[in-house]
Protein backbone atom coordinates (compact mmCIF):
# COMPACT_ATOMS: atom_id res chain seq x y z
CA UNK A 1 0.00 0.00 0.00
CA UNK A 2 1.39 3.35 -1.03
CA UNK A 3 1.89 6.18 1.41
CA UNK A 4 0.17 9.48 0.93
CA UNK A 5 -3.27 8.11 0.06
CA UNK A 6 -5.26 9.72 2.83
CA UNK A 7 -8.36 7.59 2.47
CA UNK A 8 -6.33 4.43 3.00
CA UNK A 9 -3.56 5.45 5.35
CA UNK A 10 -5.24 7.85 7.75
CA UNK A 11 -5.90 6.71 11.32
CA UNK A 12 -9.11 4.82 11.89
CA UNK A 13 -11.09 5.10 15.11
CA UNK A 14 -14.73 4.15 15.62
CA UNK A 15 -16.71 7.28 14.77
CA UNK A 16 -18.30 7.54 18.20
CA UNK A 17 -14.86 7.30 19.82
CA UNK A 18 -13.07 9.86 17.68
CA UNK A 19 -14.58 12.79 19.58
CA UNK A 20 -13.66 11.10 22.87
CA UNK A 21 -10.08 10.66 21.67
CA UNK A 22 -9.81 14.36 20.79
CA UNK A 23 -11.37 15.31 24.12
CA UNK A 24 -8.87 13.28 26.18
CA UNK A 25 -5.85 14.43 24.17
CA UNK A 26 -6.73 18.12 24.28
CA UNK A 27 -7.66 18.02 27.95
CA UNK A 28 -4.20 16.60 28.57
CA UNK A 29 -2.61 19.27 26.37
CA UNK A 30 -4.43 21.97 28.30
CA UNK A 31 -2.89 20.74 31.54
CA UNK A 32 0.62 20.09 30.27
CA UNK A 33 1.29 22.80 27.68
CA UNK A 34 4.52 24.37 28.93
CA UNK A 35 3.80 27.97 27.95
CA UNK A 36 0.11 28.11 28.81
CA UNK A 37 -0.77 25.18 31.08
CA UNK A 38 -0.19 24.23 34.70
CA UNK A 39 3.50 25.19 34.66
CA UNK A 40 3.01 28.63 33.04
CA UNK A 41 2.47 30.78 36.15
CA UNK A 42 4.92 28.83 38.38
CA UNK A 43 7.55 29.34 35.68
CA UNK A 44 7.05 33.12 35.57
CA UNK A 45 6.86 33.17 39.38
CA UNK A 46 10.16 31.28 39.54
CA UNK A 47 11.87 33.71 37.16
CA UNK A 48 10.40 36.90 38.63
CA UNK A 49 10.50 36.12 42.36
CA UNK A 50 13.03 33.31 42.63
CA UNK A 51 15.62 34.60 40.17
CA UNK A 52 14.73 38.33 40.38
CA UNK A 53 14.52 38.76 36.60
CA UNK A 54 12.74 41.80 35.16
CA UNK A 55 9.96 41.74 32.57
CA UNK A 56 12.36 42.22 29.65
CA UNK A 57 14.48 39.25 30.76
CA UNK A 58 11.46 37.02 31.39
CA UNK A 59 9.90 37.94 28.05
CA UNK A 60 13.19 37.09 26.29
CA UNK A 61 13.20 33.64 27.92
CA UNK A 62 9.55 33.08 27.03
CA UNK A 63 10.16 34.16 23.44
CA UNK A 64 12.99 31.64 23.07
CA UNK A 65 10.75 28.89 24.43
CA UNK A 66 8.15 29.71 21.78
CA UNK A 67 10.55 28.93 18.92
CA UNK A 68 9.61 25.20 18.73
CA UNK A 69 5.99 26.31 18.26
CA UNK A 70 6.98 28.72 15.48
CA UNK A 71 8.50 25.93 13.36
CA UNK A 72 5.40 23.73 13.52
CA UNK A 73 5.22 23.48 9.70
CA UNK A 74 8.52 21.57 9.78
CA UNK A 75 6.88 18.89 11.91
CA UNK A 76 3.91 18.92 9.54
CA UNK A 77 6.16 18.37 6.51
CA UNK A 78 7.85 15.39 8.17
CA UNK A 79 4.50 13.88 9.13
CA UNK A 80 2.98 14.37 5.67
CA UNK A 81 6.03 13.16 3.73
CA UNK A 82 7.98 10.74 5.93
CA UNK A 83 6.45 7.84 7.91
CA UNK A 84 8.03 7.28 11.31
CA UNK A 85 8.31 3.58 12.22
CA UNK A 86 5.82 2.93 9.43
CA UNK A 87 3.19 5.47 10.51
CA UNK A 88 2.45 9.06 9.49
CA UNK A 89 0.45 10.06 12.55
CA UNK A 90 0.55 7.56 15.40
CA UNK A 91 4.33 7.31 15.90
CA UNK A 92 4.83 11.09 15.85
CA UNK A 93 2.13 11.64 18.49
CA UNK A 94 3.64 9.00 20.77
CA UNK A 95 7.15 10.39 20.25
CA UNK A 96 6.08 13.99 20.88
CA UNK A 97 4.40 13.18 24.18
CA UNK A 98 7.29 10.95 25.28
CA UNK A 99 9.76 13.81 24.65
CA UNK A 100 7.52 16.21 26.61
CA UNK A 101 7.30 13.71 29.47
CA UNK A 102 11.09 13.51 29.74
CA UNK A 103 11.37 17.30 29.67
CA UNK A 104 8.90 17.72 32.52
CA UNK A 105 10.71 15.05 34.54
CA UNK A 106 13.96 17.00 34.22
CA UNK A 107 12.28 20.26 35.25
CA UNK A 108 10.82 18.62 38.33
CA UNK A 109 14.38 18.22 39.67
CA UNK A 110 16.15 21.21 38.04
CA UNK A 111 17.38 24.18 40.05
CA UNK A 112 19.16 26.40 37.52
CA UNK A 113 17.63 28.55 34.79
CA UNK A 114 19.73 27.05 31.99
CA UNK A 115 18.63 23.50 32.78
CA UNK A 116 14.99 24.58 33.13
CA UNK A 117 15.03 26.41 29.80
CA UNK A 118 16.75 23.53 28.01
CA UNK A 119 14.20 21.05 29.35
CA UNK A 120 11.35 23.41 28.46
CA UNK A 121 12.60 23.48 24.87
CA UNK A 122 12.15 19.70 24.76
CA UNK A 123 8.66 19.90 26.25
CA UNK A 124 7.78 22.59 23.73
CA UNK A 125 9.03 20.49 20.81
CA UNK A 126 7.09 17.47 22.03
CA UNK A 127 3.87 19.35 22.65
CA UNK A 128 4.16 21.24 19.35
CA UNK A 129 4.50 17.97 17.43
CA UNK A 130 1.53 16.45 19.23
CA UNK A 131 -0.77 19.46 18.76
CA UNK A 132 0.22 19.80 15.09
CA UNK A 133 -0.80 16.19 14.50
CA UNK A 134 -4.10 16.61 16.35
CA UNK A 135 -5.18 19.64 14.32
CA UNK A 136 -4.22 17.83 11.12
CA UNK A 137 -6.17 14.75 12.20
CA UNK A 138 -9.26 16.90 12.77
CA UNK A 139 -9.05 18.20 9.20
CA UNK A 140 -8.26 14.76 7.80
CA UNK A 141 -11.14 13.03 9.57
CA UNK A 142 -13.48 15.99 9.08
CA UNK A 143 -12.91 15.87 5.32
CA UNK A 144 -14.40 12.37 5.35
CA UNK A 145 -17.36 12.86 7.66
CA UNK A 146 -17.97 16.64 7.39
CA UNK A 147 -17.42 17.24 11.11
CA UNK A 148 -14.35 19.47 11.12
CA UNK A 149 -16.19 22.22 13.00
CA UNK A 150 -17.32 19.76 15.65
CA UNK A 151 -13.81 18.38 16.09
CA UNK A 152 -12.30 21.87 16.38
CA UNK A 153 -14.98 22.90 18.88
CA UNK A 154 -14.35 19.74 20.96
CA UNK A 155 -10.59 20.33 20.88
CA UNK A 156 -10.88 23.93 22.02
CA UNK A 157 -13.61 23.17 24.60
CA UNK A 158 -11.57 20.53 26.38
CA UNK A 159 -8.27 22.38 25.97
CA UNK A 160 -9.62 25.50 27.64
CA UNK A 161 -11.62 23.47 30.12
CA UNK A 162 -8.34 21.95 31.25
CA UNK A 163 -6.71 25.41 31.16
CA UNK A 164 -9.24 26.61 33.73
CA UNK A 165 -8.10 23.92 36.13
CA UNK A 166 -4.43 24.45 35.26
CA UNK A 167 -4.55 28.23 35.79
CA UNK A 168 -6.44 27.96 39.07
CA UNK A 169 -4.21 25.22 40.49
CA UNK A 170 -1.06 26.95 39.20
CA UNK A 171 -2.07 30.12 41.04
CA UNK A 172 -2.66 28.21 44.27
CA UNK A 173 0.72 26.47 43.97
CA UNK A 174 2.43 29.85 43.58
CA UNK A 175 0.47 31.31 46.48
CA UNK A 176 1.48 28.65 48.99
CA UNK A 177 4.86 27.37 47.74
CA UNK A 178 8.28 28.89 47.33
CA UNK A 179 9.24 29.55 43.66
CA UNK A 180 11.47 26.47 43.15
CA UNK A 181 8.96 24.18 44.87
CA UNK A 182 6.10 25.62 42.79
CA UNK A 183 8.03 24.96 39.58
CA UNK A 184 8.99 21.41 40.57
CA UNK A 185 5.47 20.47 41.72
CA UNK A 186 3.77 21.78 38.59
CA UNK A 187 6.30 20.05 36.32
CA UNK A 188 5.85 16.74 38.13
CA UNK A 189 2.07 17.01 37.76
CA UNK A 190 2.42 17.80 34.03
CA UNK A 191 4.14 14.44 33.48
CA UNK A 192 0.90 12.51 34.04
CA UNK A 193 -1.27 13.89 31.18
CA UNK A 194 1.40 13.53 28.48
CA UNK A 195 2.05 9.96 29.62
CA UNK A 196 -1.67 9.21 29.29
CA UNK A 197 -1.74 10.60 25.74
CA UNK A 198 1.32 8.59 24.69
CA UNK A 199 -0.19 5.35 26.02
CA UNK A 200 -3.67 6.07 24.66
CA UNK A 201 -2.29 6.80 21.19
CA UNK A 202 0.01 3.78 21.17
CA UNK A 203 -2.74 1.40 22.25
CA UNK A 204 -5.90 2.97 20.84
CA UNK A 205 -5.07 4.79 17.60
CA UNK A 206 -5.10 2.31 14.71
CA UNK A 207 -3.38 3.34 11.50
CA UNK A 208 -2.47 1.40 8.38
CA UNK A 209 1.28 1.19 7.93
CA UNK A 210 2.64 3.46 5.19
CA UNK A 211 5.76 3.40 3.03
CA UNK A 212 7.55 6.12 1.11
CA UNK A 213 7.28 6.13 -2.67
CA UNK A 214 8.33 8.67 -5.28
CA UNK A 215 4.81 8.78 -6.64
CA UNK A 216 3.26 9.65 -3.28
CA UNK A 217 5.95 12.27 -2.56
CA UNK A 218 5.33 13.95 -5.93
CA UNK A 219 1.58 13.92 -5.35
CA UNK A 220 1.95 15.39 -1.86
CA UNK A 221 4.30 18.06 -3.21
CA UNK A 222 1.70 19.07 -5.81
CA UNK A 223 -0.94 19.54 -3.11
CA UNK A 224 1.50 21.44 -0.94
CA UNK A 225 2.31 23.82 -3.80
CA UNK A 226 -1.41 24.30 -4.37
CA UNK A 227 -1.84 25.23 -0.71
CA UNK A 228 0.93 27.85 -0.87
CA UNK A 229 -0.67 29.34 -3.99
CA UNK A 230 -4.10 29.60 -2.39
CA UNK A 231 -5.16 33.24 -2.03
CA UNK A 232 -7.72 32.24 0.56
CA UNK A 233 -5.16 30.56 2.80
CA UNK A 234 -2.80 33.52 2.47
CA UNK A 235 -5.51 35.89 3.66
CA UNK A 236 -6.44 33.67 6.59
CA UNK A 237 -2.81 33.35 7.71
CA UNK A 238 -2.05 37.06 7.35
CA UNK A 239 -5.16 37.86 9.35
CA UNK A 240 -4.04 35.38 12.03
CA UNK A 241 -0.58 36.96 12.19
CA UNK A 242 -1.98 40.45 12.78
CA UNK A 243 -4.72 39.34 15.12
CA UNK A 244 -2.42 37.56 17.58
CA UNK A 245 0.13 40.37 17.97
CA UNK A 246 -0.82 41.81 21.36
CA UNK A 247 2.30 42.84 23.35
CA UNK A 248 0.41 44.04 26.45
CA UNK A 249 -0.78 40.53 27.30
CA UNK A 250 1.37 37.83 28.89
CA UNK A 251 4.55 38.85 30.72
CA UNK A 252 3.87 42.65 30.96
CA UNK A 253 0.36 42.05 32.28
CA UNK A 254 1.67 39.50 34.80
CA UNK A 255 4.30 41.94 36.09
CA UNK A 256 1.82 44.82 36.20
CA UNK A 257 -0.75 42.80 38.14
CA UNK A 258 1.91 41.48 40.53
CA UNK A 259 3.91 44.65 41.19
CA UNK A 260 1.58 47.57 40.43
CA UNK A 261 -1.89 46.27 41.27
CA UNK A 262 -0.55 43.99 44.04
CA UNK A 263 -2.70 41.03 43.05
CA UNK A 264 -1.80 37.82 44.87
CA UNK A 265 -0.49 34.85 42.90
CA UNK A 266 -3.76 33.06 43.62
CA UNK A 267 -5.76 35.97 42.16
CA UNK A 268 -3.59 36.02 39.03
CA UNK A 269 -4.20 32.30 38.65
CA UNK A 270 -7.93 32.91 38.95
CA UNK A 271 -7.73 35.55 36.22
CA UNK A 272 -6.00 33.06 33.95
CA UNK A 273 -8.75 30.58 34.72
CA UNK A 274 -11.40 33.20 33.91
CA UNK A 275 -9.78 33.85 30.53
CA UNK A 276 -10.08 30.12 29.83
CA UNK A 277 -13.70 30.21 31.05
CA UNK A 278 -14.31 32.95 28.49
CA UNK A 279 -12.76 30.79 25.79
CA UNK A 280 -14.85 27.85 26.93
CA UNK A 281 -17.98 29.98 26.64
CA UNK A 282 -16.81 31.14 23.23
CA UNK A 283 -16.51 27.57 21.94
CA UNK A 284 -20.09 26.90 23.04
CA UNK A 285 -21.35 30.13 21.47
CA UNK A 286 -19.44 29.55 18.25
CA UNK A 287 -21.70 26.83 16.88
CA UNK A 288 -24.81 28.88 17.66
CA UNK A 289 -23.34 31.97 16.02
CA UNK A 290 -22.50 30.01 12.86
CA UNK A 291 -26.14 28.99 12.57
CA UNK A 292 -27.65 32.43 13.15
CA UNK A 293 -25.22 34.93 11.66
CA UNK A 294 -23.22 35.26 8.47
CA UNK A 295 -19.47 34.91 8.74
CA UNK A 296 -18.94 38.61 8.02
CA UNK A 297 -21.25 39.76 10.82
CA UNK A 298 -19.83 37.22 13.23
CA UNK A 299 -16.22 38.26 12.60
CA UNK A 300 -16.94 42.00 12.67
CA UNK A 301 -18.83 41.72 15.96
CA UNK A 302 -16.20 39.58 17.69
CA UNK A 303 -13.31 41.71 16.39
CA UNK A 304 -14.98 44.84 17.75
CA UNK A 305 -15.65 43.12 21.08
CA UNK A 306 -12.06 41.87 21.37
CA UNK A 307 -10.59 45.30 20.57
CA UNK A 308 -12.87 46.95 23.13
CA UNK A 309 -11.87 44.42 25.79
CA UNK A 310 -8.17 45.04 25.03
CA UNK A 311 -8.76 48.79 25.32
CA UNK A 312 -10.43 48.11 28.67
CA UNK A 313 -7.03 47.18 30.12
CA UNK A 314 -6.18 50.88 29.87
CA UNK A 315 -8.43 51.40 32.93
CA UNK A 316 -7.74 48.15 34.78
CA UNK A 317 -7.58 48.92 38.49
CA UNK A 318 -9.18 46.10 40.45
CA UNK A 319 -9.64 42.37 40.46
CA UNK A 320 -13.30 42.75 39.45
CA UNK A 321 -12.46 44.82 36.36
CA UNK A 322 -9.67 42.42 35.41
CA UNK A 323 -12.01 39.44 35.80
CA UNK A 324 -14.62 40.94 33.47
CA UNK A 325 -12.01 41.83 30.86
CA UNK A 326 -10.49 38.33 30.90
CA UNK A 327 -13.90 36.74 30.36
CA UNK A 328 -14.81 38.96 27.42
CA UNK A 329 -11.36 38.82 25.80
CA UNK A 330 -11.24 35.04 26.06
CA UNK A 331 -14.66 34.55 24.46
CA UNK A 332 -14.04 36.98 21.59
CA UNK A 333 -10.57 35.62 20.83
CA UNK A 334 -11.58 31.99 20.58
CA UNK A 335 -14.52 32.75 18.26
CA UNK A 336 -12.17 34.51 15.83
CA UNK A 337 -9.59 31.70 16.09
CA UNK A 338 -12.18 28.96 15.48
CA UNK A 339 -13.48 30.87 12.46
CA UNK A 340 -9.96 31.02 11.02
CA UNK A 341 -9.40 27.31 11.69
CA UNK A 342 -12.57 26.31 9.90
CA UNK A 343 -11.86 28.56 6.91
CA UNK A 344 -8.35 27.15 6.60
CA UNK A 345 -9.74 23.62 6.82
CA UNK A 346 -12.19 24.31 3.98
CA UNK A 347 -9.48 25.51 1.60
CA UNK A 348 -6.81 23.01 2.65
CA UNK A 349 -5.85 20.53 -0.12
CA UNK A 350 -5.80 16.82 0.74
CA UNK A 351 -2.65 14.99 1.92
CA UNK A 352 -1.09 18.12 3.47
CA UNK A 353 -3.58 18.75 6.29
CA UNK A 354 -0.98 18.65 9.06
CA UNK A 355 1.41 20.98 7.22
CA UNK A 356 -1.22 23.58 6.34
CA UNK A 357 -2.85 23.65 9.76
CA UNK A 358 0.58 23.70 11.41
CA UNK A 359 1.45 26.69 9.21
CA UNK A 360 -1.68 28.51 10.38
CA UNK A 361 -0.82 27.83 14.01
CA UNK A 362 2.79 28.84 13.31
CA UNK A 363 1.62 32.24 12.12
CA UNK A 364 -0.24 32.63 15.40
CA UNK A 365 2.84 31.54 17.31
CA UNK A 366 5.12 33.93 15.41
CA UNK A 367 2.83 36.78 16.39
CA UNK A 368 2.64 35.56 19.99
CA UNK A 369 6.41 35.10 20.19
CA UNK A 370 7.11 38.54 18.73
CA UNK A 371 4.54 40.22 20.95
CA UNK A 372 5.98 38.48 24.04
CA UNK A 373 9.48 39.77 23.30
CA UNK A 374 8.43 43.25 22.12
CA UNK A 375 6.00 43.65 25.00
CA UNK A 376 8.59 42.84 27.64
CA UNK A 377 11.18 45.18 26.13
CA UNK A 378 8.75 48.10 25.73
CA UNK A 379 7.25 47.57 29.18
CA UNK A 380 10.66 47.61 30.89
CA UNK A 381 12.80 50.01 28.87
CA UNK A 382 10.42 52.47 27.17
CA UNK A 383 7.24 52.59 29.23
CA UNK A 384 8.93 52.09 32.64
CA UNK A 385 6.63 49.29 33.90
CA UNK A 386 3.43 51.11 32.87
CA UNK A 387 0.77 49.10 31.05
CA UNK A 388 -1.37 51.88 29.55
CA UNK A 389 0.87 52.91 26.63
CA UNK A 390 1.43 49.23 25.84
CA UNK A 391 -2.32 48.70 25.62
CA UNK A 392 -2.51 51.37 22.91
CA UNK A 393 0.33 49.67 21.01
CA UNK A 394 -1.53 46.36 21.32
CA UNK A 395 -4.53 47.74 19.42
CA UNK A 396 -2.55 48.59 16.28
CA UNK A 397 -2.13 45.13 14.72
CA UNK A 398 -5.72 43.89 15.38
CA UNK A 399 -7.08 47.13 13.92
CA UNK A 400 -4.83 46.70 10.88
CA UNK A 401 -6.33 43.23 10.40
CA UNK A 402 -9.68 44.89 9.77
CA UNK A 403 -8.20 46.39 6.59
CA UNK A 404 -8.14 42.84 5.24
CA UNK A 405 -11.87 42.42 5.76
CA UNK A 406 -13.06 43.60 2.30
CA UNK A 407 -10.55 41.30 0.58
CA UNK A 408 -11.35 38.63 3.12
CA UNK A 409 -15.06 38.67 2.31
CA UNK A 410 -14.63 38.89 -1.45
CA UNK A 411 -12.10 36.09 -1.74
CA UNK A 412 -12.66 33.68 1.14
CA UNK A 413 -16.41 34.02 1.60
CA UNK A 414 -17.01 34.24 -2.14
CA UNK A 415 -15.08 31.02 -2.75
CA UNK A 416 -16.93 29.37 0.11
CA UNK A 417 -20.28 30.21 -1.49
CA UNK A 418 -19.09 28.70 -4.77
CA UNK A 419 -18.18 25.50 -2.96
CA UNK A 420 -21.52 25.38 -1.18
CA UNK A 421 -23.32 26.06 -4.47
Amino acid sequence: MKAGVVAKTSPVIARQNFVVFFAIVYFSHGISCGQFGLIAQPLQFFMMTGLKLNAAQVSSCMAVMMLPWVIKPVYGLFCDFVPFFGYRRKSYVVMGNAVAMLGFLVISFASTLNVVLAALMFTAIGMAISTALMVGLAVEQGRKDGKSREYFAVQEFFYYGASIIAAFVGGLICQYCQPPVALHASAAAAVIPVTVVALLTALGLHETRASVSRRSIRATAVYLRRAFQSVQLRIVMTFSLLWCFCPAMGVPLYFFESNNLKFTQSEIGQLGALNSVGMLIGTVLYRQLMKRFSLSRQLLATIALACLSTLGYFWISSFASAAMLELVRGAANIIVILSLYCLAAEFCPPRVEVTVMALLVAFRNVATDASTFVGGQLFTHLFHNQLRPLVIVSLIAPLLSTLLMPLFFRSVVGSRQKIDG
